[in-house]
């Protein structure tokens, strides 16, 4: 069953948590994070300005100040369970949030499902393409029974195939933006990157630049991920990493997905996990101001001092640190908290 966006009078299917026309939230899945939520006002849509606090109208307008507000595609939230959260967020500089994630998880903490795409800015409706991509494959992941191995190569091998058909989906959706567009010549496209916790056992699966880290709480941090960019090419070339990260193209991508990918294929790596700590999967524009794994582990360590360790506080921290940077991307991190299963 379809409907229309009460913001744009797009139509929208059953069940969307946003308009892909215009972005405006249409589910209760998609809110802004508890730490931006303005109190409510007595206006047309129960927002208020977080300019001046007057109401926000039906047209997305502030009725005291004019100000448009932000939609809750700009900053949301997600927390399937309580060991797991994420947000994703328009940054600083950029008009409109292309990053876009999709969560999911059981309370039992058997099963984790993270995934973040990130749309290419020089594509027009990017956002869309990485919007459809994210919403497929975390629903392919989903669809997909837990492994019934206890082993842990029962488990990789089981995830790993998952995750590629995951990736074939994500690449499938953002295709199907472009179909939708009249396949312009600039086609919707986004990165990818998706991981699958289950019991001591993280899988990851990307094609882009997008990024999963593995955060031990009392071991050296290691990246999950090898960027496909230039900038990794140049580093395979001899270049330091501050040599690479100085050069224009440092962040130009060789793989992607969308209907102009030259290789939608994805890389897969798994890891068996024997001690606490945190799987993290974000974009670029948290990654930006953090590359390096220790400056990650860094950045982890100082929010978890300042007492945010509930997933998406922490989450939210990680977002506002690089917002502080100067938000010079749009920004996702979405983070699961692993302990040890019981032998």
């Amino acid at each position: 069953m379809s409907t229309t966006c009460p913001a744009c009078s797009a139509p929208v299917a059953d069940g969307d948590a946003f308009c892909e026309q215009c972005g405006s939230g249409l589910t209760a899945h998609a809110v802004a994070a508890p730490s931006e939520q303005p109190a409510a006002a007595a206006g047309t849509n129960g927002r208020a300005c977080s300019a001046c606090g007057g109401s926000v109208l039906d047209d997305g307008f502030c009725e005291r100040c004019g100000a448009k507000a932000p939609t809750e595609r700009d900053h949301w939230c997600e927390s399937p369970a309580a060991w797991i959260g994420g947000v994703c967020d328009k940054g600083i500089a950029h008009a409109r949030n292309e990053d876009a994630m999709a969560l999911a998880g059981l309370d039992d903490r058997s099963l984790a499902v993270l995934v973040v795409c990130d749309g290419v800015t020089s594509a027009p409706d990017s956002d869309r393409a990485s919007l459809a991509a994210a919403r497929a494959a975390c629903s392919a992941l989903v669809a997909t029974p837990a492994a019934d191995s206890r082993a842990a190569a029962g488990i990789i091998s089981h995830w790993t195939d998952a995750l590629v058909l995951a990736c074939t989906a994500a690449n499938g959706a953002a295709v199907g933006v472009a179909r939708t567009l009249g396949d312009p010549p600039e086609a919707p496209s986004c990165t990818f990157v998706a991981a699958v916790l289950q019991r001591d056992v993280a899988t990851v699966a990307w094609c882009g630049d997008s990024r999963a880290y593995w955060l031990p709480d009392s071991a050296t941090a290691q990246p999950l991920t090898v960027d496909h960019s230039l900038g990794t090419e140049l580093m395979q070339g001899g270049m330091t990493r501050e040599q690479a990260e100085a050069d224009s193209t440092f962040h130009t991508i060789t793989r992607w997905l969308g209907a102009d990918s030259v290789d939608s294929t994805p890389e897969v790596h798994s890891v068996q996990l024997s001690s606490p700590g945190w799987l993290l999967v974000c974009s670029d524009g948290l990654w930006n101001y953090a590359s390096s794994p220790e400056a990650i582990t860094a950045v982890i360590g100082e929010q978890l001092a300042a007492g945010n360790t509930e997933p998406l506080a922490l989450a939210e921290a990680l977002v506002r640190w690089a917002n502080g940077r100067g938000g010079h991307d749009n920004i996702t991190a979405a983070l699961a908290r692993h302990q040890p299963s019981l032998r």
